[in-house]
This record gives C-alpha cells, structure tokens and sequence, in this order.
C-alpha cells in the first residue's frame, strides 16, 4: 500500500472514530427545577427506544414518580441524535451555584458527578431504563459542568457579567409558595411582613393574624444564598437580592418536632460546633459569611423540618446561647417551590396565600398545580414565580453537548411536574425576576 492510502484510509479510520465518539455532558444548578430535569432526561433516553441505565441517590422508583427528588443522578445509553454512548450526570446544589459552576469562575463548594463505573453492574433496560438506587455520595468526584438550571437570571447573581449560552435560556416557569410549619396559625403573609422577617428574624405572631393576644414569634426560614429559591424570593419580597438577612434553621428536632433552632451563626457552626450544626448552611456566594446570613443548604432538609410542630422550641442566637431563657413557641415561614412545599404538606405543613392570593388546589392535596391554580399564574393574580432558566458554558456553541441542551430543553415542557408551567401557557410576563407581572 502506498504511503498517500495508508495516510488516507488512517483519516477515514479517524473520522469513523470520531463520528460515534462517547459524549458525557454534567448538569447541575436548581434543586427547585430538578424533577423536571430528571424527568425531561429520562424521556429523552427512552425516546430513543435503545435500553439504558441510570442511577441516583434516592429509594428505588424515585425517578418514575411525579415530582423525583434526587440531587444527584446518572443515566447512561443512546440520546436522540447523538452517535456512541451518551453519559448524562447531575448533581444539583442550587441555581447561584450552578451559574456560577459553568461559568468557570473560582468555586469554593463544586459539585460532583457520579462515575460511570457506578453503573457496571446494572443491566439495561429499553424505554424504562435498568436502576441503581440509594447511592448517596458513592464515588462522586469533581468535573467541568457544562449545563446549569436556575431559578433566576444571571442578572441578579454575582456572576451577570459572565458571558454564558444561549441568548434565550427561559425553558419554563417555577411556582413558589409561602409555607409555614405544622400546628402554625399563619395563613396570609405579604411581602411588607417578609421583609420584615428578614430583616429581623422574627415578629410576633399579632402581626400576622392582627389579634393583639397572639404574642408568640413567628420566625424566617430558608435556603443559603447558592439557592435560586431564595434570590427569588428576595427578588419577589422586595428586600433586595443581595442584601443580608437574619435566618434561623433547624439544629435539633424529632421526626415530628422541631426542639432547637438558631439564627445561622457566620460559617454555619459555632466554635465548638453545636450538635446539628451544619458548615454547607454558611453564606457563600455574595462574600456576606455574616450571623444570620446563611440557610439551608438544601430545599428537602427544609422541607422536612417545616413538616414538624413548633410548640416548644429552644431558640439560640448566633452564639449558641438561649435567645429567650426557655423553650417557646416558634411558627416558622419560609418561601418554597410549590414541587418541595407539597412534600412538606404531606407531612403537617401548610400553605400560606401570599399577598392575599392562595393556590387553593394543591395546598389541599395532591403534588401538582390544579387548572384553577395554574390560572391564577398564567392570568397574572399570583406572582410568586420566576422563569426557569437554562444555561450552557459559553464554549458550547456545537456538537453533541448542545444536541443533548436542546434534546432536554425541549421535553421540559411535557415534564414540568408539580412546580412548572410552559412558557406557552403564560398570559403575562416579567422584565426581571421580582419585576412587574403584566400581560
């Protein structure tokens, strides 16, 4: 054989290879979204009608449910319109933080992916996939994140000068509620009383139901400030994205009760820790690590803990010392997407109207948004939502990675589970997060 065919027949080899090369593409970003994502995932891998596998951190079934709760996930087979093996991970920490994860900027908390390894041992099924579950953390590790969903624009984020893909990322629209905790008498907050939660930490109860007898405290629960739940909510409140907060979280409570919760101390523990304490609650995306400032690092700790009575509660201040010399009442009211508040529901938390307007249908059963429900979204009476955003690294302009973007991007839609709506459906829209809602 000649040098020049030998040359030429290496190419077309080369070629081959490279036609049916294996493509992995990282997700991460909002908690909130996640149950869409993963279900949009696994209808894109099932669309193919090739067998596949996947694995998550949840009981087995978890994936087949309407609203999964994993936070992190793989899935490994044939992606409509990508040649070899697609390998698709997850690991969802929050909307800030997942923007700021493709954005390629320093990033003290990266997520981590599970490795394909994981799933040697499964065996592939055709349209409903073959599942490992309950992995927990089982050989996560670090990588490059290429997609990220979000709660919120870029705009509102340290990070709105980072050039990211596309120009249109809106995939959907995320629904939140007010929620306060089993056995509370809260019913309405509006968003002059969140702020002044947040600015405080606690107001008395008489402040809520306008009965001077009611003297007990009603405290302000959340989500740390990688949460894009809570950049909506202090978007939607008024109180300012970036601003500090005064926060309390659970530290210690029973499978019913809460027994002790503090204003989040800088760091998220004391010097020594306290028992319950946890570092991931600190602030660390704004450079605010201050008493107060921090939250729940993840939505379903959250969602459990406002599943649980509040009748006497130690309540520490950032020191660790007893705030008020004894165990009190504590009503907590926190803002949460409609997908977590149902959970929490389940388990003795209710649904609060916020600024008067109420989703009536899912706060009385069931995980999804009722017609009547989503009617008040779409026509504008309820504005407790934000689009849902889709972002990409900004050096994915082409190839595989941005056919598996738009492969999932365009089953959100029939996979919004409870918390979403399509953008279609929407009769009214906003400029900016927390910005007017008109038609």
């Amino acid at each position: 054989m000649k040098p020049t065919k030998l040359i030429s027949g290496l190419s077309l080899l080369a070629l081959a290879t490279a036609s049916q090369a294996d493509v992995t593409v990282n997700i991460t970003g909002a908690t909130a979204f996640r149950a869409a994502a993963l279900l949009a995932i696994k209808a894109r891998f099932a669309a193919s009608g090739q067998p596949f596998k996947y694995a998550h951190d949840q009981a087995a079934g978890n994936l087949n449910t309407a609203a999964p709760g994993a936070t992190r996930a793989i899935f490994i087979g044939t992606f409509p319109g990508v040649s070899g093996t697609t390998t698709i991970r997850c690991c969802f920490t929050g909307s800030v933080e997942g923007i700021r994860a493709v954005a390629g900027v320093s990033d003290p908390t990266p997520p981590t992916y599970y490795q394909p390894s994981l799933l040697d041992s499964v065996t592939a099924v055709a349209t409903t996939g073959g599942e490992l579950a309950s992995q927990g953390t089982t050989g996560a590790a670090t990588a490059v994140s290429d997609i990220a969903f979000s709660d919120v624009g870029k705009s509102v984020t340290p990070y709105a000068s980072v050039s990211l893909q596309p120009a249109s990322p809106a995939c959907g629209v995320v629904v939140f509620t007010m929620l306060t905790n089993e056995g509370s008498t809260v019913t309405n907050v509006t968003s002059q009383q969140f702020r002044a939660l947040l600015g405080s930490g606690f107001q008395p109860l008489s402040m809520f139901t306008g009965n001077a007898a009611d003297t007990t405290n009603v405290f302000v629960t959340g989500r740390n400030d990688g949460s894009g739940t809570r950049t909506a909510y202090l978007a939607e409140s008024g109180f300012g994205v970036s601003k500090v907060v005064k926060q309390y979280v659970t530290n210690q409570s029973t499978s019913t009760a809460l027994t002790t919760i503090q204003l989040v101390p800088a760091g998220g523990l004391n010097t020594p820790s306290l028992p319950g304490q946890n570092a991931a609650n600190a602030s660390n995306v704004w450079g605010q690590d201050v008493a107060g400032n921090g939250g729940y690092s993840s939505g379903s700790t959250l969602r459990t803990d406002m599943g649980k009575t509040g009748a006497s509660v130690t309540v520490l201040d950032e020191n660790g010392d007893d705030a008020f010399g004894a165990p009190v009442r504590a009503d907590l009211v926190t803002f949460l997407s409609v997908n977590d508040a149902a959970t929490a529901r389940g388990n003795g938390a209710v649904f609060c109207a916020f600024n008067g307007v109420k989703l009536d249908g899912v706060a009385a059963s069931g995980s999804s948004l009722t017609v009547a429900d989503k009617a008040k979204v779409t026509n504008g009476a309820y504005t407790a939502w934000s689009y849902q955003q889709m972002y990409r690294r900004n050096a994915l302009t082409s190839g595989d990675a941005v056919t598996v973007y738009n492969g999932i991007k365009a089953d959100i839609p029939n996979n919004l589970a409870a918390a979403g709506i399509a953008l279609g459906d929407m009769a009214v829209g906003r400029p900016s997060d927390g910005g007017t809602v008109a038609p």
